[in-house]
């Protein structure tokens, strides 16, 4: 064999040529960017392709009476226990003066059982109230030292430079008392004082009015009686004076539920809708009857909050009502009492509950888009079978009475229950439209997780609705929530619901979260999205969330994408490379992204959520005649501890940040750990 000896020259030239073709293919091969990179998510937006329309329904909320979100909440009364029924005398107030000198007797007034008795008299009085002993000597000082019987409430809320009113029913019984409201401070000070007025011996209305110099969160009022005899005191009121003058509704909590813009809103339940009565809580105050919230608590409700004060919030929020009937009976008197309260709402002045509404203050019709069956009836025992018969007894006279009406019914409650919703359209879905689901995620740790599982049941319907029988039937998910905490873990579940939500139009059509609002003194089992007490109120995380994605509607459905890939040194090749390089490391429920787009294309929108303790990219890329040739990027990103939250000292703990990025069609969005962003694209 003969070697063939290669030139040096030559051997230096093949060695910088496998040199130089190692070096080019490692160029082309993906390069991992090394330990503590972030994960990398990527989406293509193809601005010329729309995948589906987004309801601004999605964006709705849910009014239930529970955790006094409405009374000692939203509805303005400062007064609790305004008639003494149940236990409210023992609860709320306190008795000063003589003993026995002022006690709750069971005298009726009105809808009411029970009143307070005053009995003024001097100190050492006997039951005649002479003031002179068993001799008939006058005790020493009984005339100089006249004592006033009285009832206090402490915890009052006033502003400096408001004028307050309100009003107190009497009855004088005996002799002539002399009856005063007076507002104490804090500090003991007295803030106002005024005479009631009362003569004869019938129930009458006595007002008041003050102007307060001072703000105090935790004044008292009180009603006594001075002089000789016995007074009967009942129904009480006290709110602001242009509270009162524009619907009775707490202006604070009014502009929280403002800043969300809910295009519509669910009202009265929840559970608590299948206990209430319509009827007891329309015309005057007075006149309603008092009701104990027996599904939440038992506490005390004396129904000032009603039909015609929820149509005034709506009305003042520019919202569309969805009203739910207490519908758990197939008895033909239950289905009618339902059915009055529709003609209540809809109908012309000239009718018979027209002309009742209108005697009430409300001529006019009110517009009312969407009605409810019942809630959860499977809480009442009801199988879907039964429940069918309910919606073909309630659908089939609401189809008549109220033609432009969307009418809903009640699926599933869990999202394990795939049978109930599926037996519901099938049975009853000629009398029904949309098909109301309830999503909760009750593990707080599992606020990523528990969005995917959400959405897989949401899917699965979806799809047996469009091959059902009835494929034109919406959803609605019209309870949802990390139900059991509102730290920054329900803001980052709420970033991942409102996403998918946003993915599952056209069929999806309205979503609303519960619960609402919440007193801060009452049962925390039950997160919400405003808390608040007597005086202010705070965000939980997901309302800010909320807030923010609601503000950058947009009604185009573009693209989306879940999860994170290994980073790489190059990440042009995400882009460039997508449809032959291999991603690795793929990490679901790390990160969830969306892009929308306005109806005049003017805005392009995407939101996006990093559910992972460190930071992770999101490579967006815009193609498409709909890309601006230049635009405004503005981002803001929201960003907290897992268990961080926001409170009546710090409401604005949880917050979004405002900035700019640069304009051009490939982007880079940066994601802190636990953290929301959303940038909207604004053409110029």
């Amino acid at each position: 064999m003969t070697n063939i000896r290669m030139p040096p020259i030559l051997i230096a030239a093949a060695a910088a040529a496998l040199l130089a073709a190692s070096a080019a293919t490692a160029q082309q091969q993906p390069q991992a960017a090394g330990p503590g990179s972030p994960g990398v998510a990527v989406l293509l937006v193809d601005t010329d392709r729309r995948m589906g329309t987004i309801d601004v329904n999605v964006y709705g909320h849910f009014l239930e009476h529970i955790n006094h979100s409405v009374v000692d909440g939203l509805y303005a009364e400062q007064i609790q226990g305004q008639g003494f029924e149940g236990k409210d005398f023992e609860t709320f107030w306190k008795a000063f003066g003589p003993e026995g000198a002022a006690a709750v007797v069971d005298v009726p007034f009105e809808t009411g059982r029970k009143s307070v008795r005053l009995r003024a008299g001097n100190p050492a009085a006997g039951a005649s109230g002479s003031g002179r002993a068993a001799s008939g000597r006058l005790r020493p000082g009984a005339e100089s030292q006249p004592r006033r019987a009285g009832i206090r409430q402490g915890r009052v809320y006033l502003e400096a430079g408001r004028t307050y009113d309100g009003y107190v029913w009497l009855k004088p019984e005996s002799g002539s008392p002399r009856v005063t409201f007076r507002v104490v401070g804090s500090d003991g000070k007295q803030v106002a004082e005024t005479s009631l007025r009362a003569s004869g011996n019938q129930w009458q209305k006595a007002t008041y009015s003050f102007r307060s110099r001072r703000t105090d969160t935790t004044a008292s009022l009180e009603i006594a009686a001075r002089g000789s005899g016995s007074v009967l005191v009942d129904f009480m009121s006290l709110m602001r004076a242009d509270v009162r003058a524009n619907g009775m509704l707490r202006p604070d909590l009014v502009e929280s539920l403002r800043a969300l813009q809910p295009p519509f809103i669910r009202w009265p339940g929840g559970s608590y809708a299948s206990i209430y009565l319509w009827k007891d809580a329309i015309g005057p105050q007075v006149k309603r009857t008092y009701h104990p919230n027996t599904i939440w608590g038992g506490y005390s409700d004396y129904y000032g909050f009603g039909t015609d004060e929820f149509m005034e919030l709506a009305r003042q929020l520019g919202t569309d009502p969805l009203i739910v009937l207490n519908a758990t009976t197939t008895n033909p008197d239950s289905v009618r009492y339902a059915m009055d309260w529709v003609h209540y709402l809809i109908d012309p002045a000239t009718t018979e509950w027209g002309k009742l509404r209108a005697a009430n203050g409300h001529p006019e019709p009110y517009q009312v888009p969407y009605i409810q069956i019942d809630n959860e009836p499977m809480n009442h025992g009801h199988t879907p079978e039964q429940y069918a018969e309910i919606v073909r007894a309630y659908g089939s006279q609401l189809r008549q009475i109220a033609p432009g009406a969307k009418i809903v019914a009640c699926g599933q409650k869990r999202s394990n229950d795939m049978q109930w919703s599926q037996q519901v359209i099938d049975l009853a879905g000629d009398y029904f439209d949309i098909l109301g689901v309830h999503n909760y995620e009750y593990e707080s740790d599992l606020y990523a997780t528990g969005v995917q599982r959400i959405e897989d049941y949401l899917v699965k319907l979806r799809d047996y609705i469009r091959g059902s029988a009835h494929p034109d039937t919406k959803i609605a998910v019209l309870e949802w929530n990390l139900s059991r905490t509102y730290d920054w873990r329900e803001g980052l579940h709420a970033a991942g619901s409102l996403i998918s939500y946003e993915k599952l139009g056209p069929e999806l059509t309205m979503t609303a979260p519960a619960l609402l609002l919440r007193n801060t003194t009452d049962d925390p089992t039950w997160s919400a999205f405003i808390y608040h007490d007597h005086v202010s109120w705070f965000p939980g995380g997901a309302y800010v969330v909320q807030k923010l994605f609601r503000e950058h509607y947009a009604e185009h459905y573009l693209a989306s994408t879940n999860g994170t890939f290994m980073d790489l040194r190059n990440r042009g090749l995400f882009l460039d490379q997508i449809s032959t390089m291999k991603p690795e490391d793929w990490k679901p429920n790390s990160l969830d992204a969306i892009a929308t787009a306005s109806a005049d294309g003017k805005r392009i929108v995407i939101k996006a959520v990093n559910y992972e303790g460190k930071p992770n990219v999101l490579l967006a890329r815009l193609t498409g005649g709909k890309v601006p040739a230049d635009a405004t990027v503005t981002v803001w990103t929201i960003r907290a501890g897992l268990e961080e939250k926001a409170s009546l000292q710090e409401p604005a703990r949880i917050a979004p940040v405002k900035s700019e990025l640069a304009f051009g069609r490939d982007l880079t969005v940066e994601l802190g750990a636990y953290s929301v962003v959303v940038m909207e694209i604004s053409g110029t």
